[in-house]
């Protein structure tokens, strides 16, 4: 496997989304199972503790990457190369044809389902804040953020850009960040009053906080009494449908396994986060 690099620049970006829909025509027309059989799949992830990280040995771990390559060997499939991709990049760069699969623990919603294939889901999130250290502004959800006038980060492009809209947080009151640690940065600096994200990212960067400045609020499930809790599954693109069924094959056999609760136990996680929803259901808004 080559080396971890980030591969997508603006430029880059721009050049993909000026190949249109055709270049996922094109990319498809060597099926992925012959891809992985021969030169290897090339896989999209971003950097987001604990879905995808470098550990001390600089080598990728986490969620996403360990369960797609235990997967993909269960296939006899080949990884050709992991790319670091900026979040907004995501989908556009699977469907210009520029990687074979995005392995980002990417929630399904119905709206993503209508311009991606999803796997089944292989994780399931509940909610939580990122406050300082005594919690001051007596904050417990996301909708006494919203009741007190405060401010909030979040993810950009992420589910609770919209979970906290439905909570009765203003506009004007999100900044949208592009990862956790600028998050935490506005968090501590005071330009923020919470950082938002699933409970386990938050859990993460608590815990790596060397001033131990930050806690994190109880998980919760719910929005305005909807149940948030998103799953994270593998994006294809749709053309791919096929494979996507033989992935699910594999995918609900390491889902069963014990390496994968104990994977999911070294990255910080445990069985309360396997997923409960099916992709089917989740794509209908069920």
């Amino acid at each position: 496997m080559n080396r971890t690099r980030r591969a997508l620049t603006v430029t880059a970006f721009a050049l993909a989304l000026s190949f249109g829909p055709g270049a996922a025509n094109i990319a498809s027309a060597e099926s992925l199972d012959a891809k992985g059989h021969n030169e290897g799949l090339t896989i999209a992830f971003y950097s987001y503790r604990p879905n995808a990280y470098l550990n001390e040995a600089g080598d990728l771990v986490g969620t996403d990457p360990e369960t797609v390559r235990a997967v993909l060997e269960d296939m006899g499939l080949k990884i050709a190369d992991m790319v670091d991709t900026d979040w907004g990049n995501l989908v556009p760069g699977l469907n210009a044809g520029r990687f074979d699969i995005v392995a980002a623990g990417m929630y399904v919603t119905p709206d993503r389902c209508k311009q991606v294939a999803f796997s089944e889901p292989y994780l399931g999130f509940s909610q939580a804040m990122a406050i300082p250290k005594g919690n001051s502004n007596g904050l417990q959800s996301i909708e006494d953020l919203a009741a007190k006038g405060l401010k909030v980060a979040v993810i950009a492009g992420s589910a609770q850009v919209g979970y906290a809209a439905d909570a009765g947080v203003l506009e004007a009151n999100v900044m949208q960040v592009p990862d956790t640690a600028t998050g935490a940065a506005a968090l501590r600096a005071g330009r923020v009053d919470a950082l938002y994200v699933d409970a386990p990212g938050i859990r993460a960067l608590v815990d790596s906080v060397p001033e131990r400045d930050l806690e994190m609020t109880k998980p919760f499930d719910t929005v305005k009494g909807r149940v948030v809790m998103p799953h994270g599954a593998f994006a294809f693109r749709q053309t791919d449908a096929e494979f996507v069924k033989a992935f699910n094959v594999s995918l609900k056999k390491r889902l069963a396994s014990s390496e994968q609760v104990e994977m999911l136990k070294r990255n910080g996680l445990s069985a309360d986060e396997m997923p409960r929803f099916s992709t089917e259901n989740l794509c209908a808004g069920k």
